[in-house]
């Protein structure tokens, strides 16, 4: 009270300053202090008040300061996407600046918040690796070993935990220490080492016998006994713990303990009267329908979730409305989620209780079985009330991806592709945001919004198939359009030269290349032929340069067609006819015979090209002198 009203008397003094002498060079100073008060009050928006204005234009020796404090402020508000606004992103370990290297603390907890969990850990490794001295130090070692804990290492996790553990005791917060060395204790239980566990939390016991985690200890040391199958050492922990602190928040859970074990240990009035004391808290609540439920409960701990359902049914049975109502409720969902997912009242639970935790997974649940099953109008709906009850959790994207594909299923290509380009907006580097691109530019190209399907299907990168048959389908898009179709083909083709559609995309760029007059973007696009088509391209290419006059460089083309195979390919046959013309315009007969001798072997017999052949050759023959002989 004393230090309240200190604070108090302090924070009307720096008004008083304020409103007097707005403009004193004390005025950035005497603002930071107040903020800092309004933080250590509680008073988290009034503190923002005063340390956002000196966090973005303070003083330089007061900002770094004022950013720290800001962050702290935002972050108890729960405003996680103001602290990363707020909070310069600097790297903790090497930057001078000591308030802005612990700022970043408040960036890792904001992350840590928004999921963002793998970025969190890097931040406050950061600011561990600063070596600054300060109680947050503490704090940040604790969020250290969360993250060991998350990623599955127990002993790294326990390791930090008493590191941050020495910290907590160094800056004089002993309850902080407390929370850390109990939590440290439970890493042995991560690690199945409950003898060691066991052990750590008698050690913290007996060590801190006055602390208030002495019964959450002992609770915890029973359980551990209790896996151990140690069931007389875990009742005189619980046992323990109640004659220590029959009043504690563990008391109930210590009472269902003792229940379940002297149960185990066939004593069951022993377990009726520890169900009853459990229950003393609810005097309206007759014994036997207390011991109901504890009964139930005790199943439930002990994962016999189908032999709890009965149980939690008979206590629901004109069981009034109320908070203890609900709960046995949500008890009960858990169990028929556990032991019968087929049973009906799941789903009406799941409607009563929309704010349980559990119903989300369920709705994901009913929507997949809806889809799997091609119930796609049910699963439509269950997808979307799935988004609408959490549109930021994990699976929102996931259920928006399924509404879309089960709209597409039914038809309803506009509302399919309203959900897909929904998705594409709100995660466009998702999981699923490559099918819903593919499947959105599908939806449009049938809808003939060409450019539109176009811009989808650019969405889908990489070389794999997917990435192929969007880059192909892009061009078409494109083709139909009459936009920029040529480039599509050529980009399609040059990023995937393996396709089967790739040299016909080379040609189709090469015809439009033509259309345009870009005669020179054509001959390039039909010399990247290399496949079954070259034939063709080749062909394609010396009639573009004798049209260009470029007689040379059209035989050039020709010849390269001797060597094609098929040789009986109609490309190469017009081709070697074209090329053994060229020859005889340019008086080199010899040159042209064997080229007509190879059409007619190769040729129909009676086909236009074995005619012309023939024709040529004939004359050629009557002539000798053609031939220099």
């Amino acid at each position: 009270d004393a230090d309240a009203g200190r604070d108090a008397q302090a924070l009307g003094e720096a008004y008083d300053f304020l409103k007097r002498y707005p403009d004193s060079p004390a005025a950035g100073e005497v603002g930071l202090a107040a903020g800092a008060l309004h933080l250590r009050r509680g008073e988290a928006d009034r503190a923002i008040r005063f340390l956002a204005p000196l966090a973005r234009r303070g003083a330089p020796d007061l900002r770094s300061k004022a950013v720290y404090l800001l962050g702290g402020a935002l972050f108890s508000l729960g405003r996680d996407a103001d602290v990363l606004r707020a909070v310069p992103d600097v790297d903790a370990a090497s930057t001078p600046d000591r308030w802005l290297a612990l700022a970043q603390a408040w960036r890792a907890a904001a992350y840590a918040d928004l999921g963002r969990r793998d970025l969190s850990a890097e931040r406050y490794r950061a600011v561990a690796a600063s070596g600054i001295e300060s109680p947050m130090r503490a704090y940040v070692l604790a969020a250290i070993a969360a993250d060991w804990d998350r990623k599955g290492h127990p002993e790294a996790a326990r390791r930090d935990l008493a590191r941050a553990g020495a910290e907590a005791a160094r800056w004089g917060l002993p309850d902080l220490r407390d929370a850390l060395a109990v939590a440290a204790a439970g890493e042995f239980v991560s690690e199945k080492r409950l003898s060691d566990a066991a052990r750590a939390y008698a050690d913290f016991v007996r060590g801190f016998p006055d602390s208030p985690l002495v019964s959450k200890a002992l609770y915890r040391r029973g359980l551990a006994l209790k896996r151990l199958g140690r069931e007389k050492d875990a009742a005189d922990s619980f046992a323990d713990l109640l004659k220590r602190d029959p009043d504690s928040a563990y008391a109930a859970d210590a009472h269902l303990q003792l229940g379940q074990l002297y149960t185990d240990l066939g004593a069951p009035d022993e377990a009726l009267a520890q169900y009853r004391a459990m229950g003393a808290d609810s005097p309206a609540a007759g014994a036997a329908r207390e011991a109901l439920l504890l009964q139930a409960q005790v199943r439930y701990n002990a994962r016999r979730f189908a032999d709890a359902v009965p149980l939690y049914r008979r206590w629901l049975e004109g069981a009034p409305p109320g908070a203890k109502t609900r709960e046995v409720e949500g008890l009960l969902l858990v169990c028929l989620w556990k032991s019968d997912r087929d049973d009906p009242e799941l789903a009406a639970l799941a409607e009563k209780i929309p704010e349980h935790p559990l119903v989300a997974r369920i709705r994901w649940e009913l929507a997949a079985k809806a889809y799997r099953r091609g119930d796609w109008a049910a699963a439509a709906e269950l997808f979307a009330r799935q988004v609408r009850a959490d549109p930021r959790s994990p699976r929102a994207d996931e259920a928006r991806f399924y509404r879309a594909e089960a709209l597409r299923q039914l038809g309803k290509s506009a509302d399919a592709a309203l959900a897909y380009r929904d998705l594409l907006a709100r995660a466009p580097k998702g999981p699923r945001a490559r099918t819903a691109a593919l499947r959105l530019g599908g939806l449009l190209f049938q809808a003939g919004d060409y450019p539109g399907a176009a811009a989808a299907y650019a969405r889908v990168t990489g070389t794999d198939a997917d990435a192929a048959d969007a880059a192909y389908d892009r061009a078409l898009a494109l083709a139909k359009s009459g936009r920029a179709a040529a480039r599509a083909w050529e980009d399609f083709a040059g990023r995937f030269p393996k396709h089967p559609k790739a040299d016909w995309a080379w040609r189709e760029a090469a015809r439009l290349r033509v259309r345009d007059k870009d005669f020179e973007a054509a001959a390039r696009d039909d010399e990247r032929v290399r496949g079954p088509g070259r034939a063709a391209a080749l062909y394609a290419l010396g009639r573009l340069r004798e049209s260009l006059k470029l007689t040379a460089r059209a035989r050039d083309a020709y010849a390269e067609l001797e060597g094609v195979l098929p040789k009986d390919d109609p490309s190469r046959l017009a081709g070697l006819l074209r090329l053994g013309l060229l020859w005889e315009l340019a008086n080199e007969p010899r040159k042209a015979a064997p080229l007509y001798a190879d059409v007619l072997a190769h040729a129909a017999k009676g086909s236009p090209p074995f005619l012309t052949a023939a024709k040529r050759l004939q004359a050629l023959t009557a002539d000798k002198s053609l031939l220099g002989r």
